[in-house]
């Protein structure tokens, strides 16, 4: 499985999914750390897979 195809904690669908766009990670503000350590909900990367239409 690709990086695009993994879903992290935070993502509410698999990236690339219909109706889902990329959005800022609410728990780390897009920094992708909390403290020292990369966040778990979007993997390190700030951000996050959000539905954005209607399902």
């Amino acid at each position: 499985m690709s990086d695009n195809e993994r879903k992290n904690p935070g993502d509410e669908d698999v990236p690339g999914t219909k109706q889902t766009g990329e959005n800022i990670c609410p728990t780390c503000s897009g920094s992708g750390k909390i403290g020292q350590k990369p966040c778990p909900d979007c993997g390190g990367s700030g951000r996050i897979t959000a539905i954005v239409g209607d399902t």
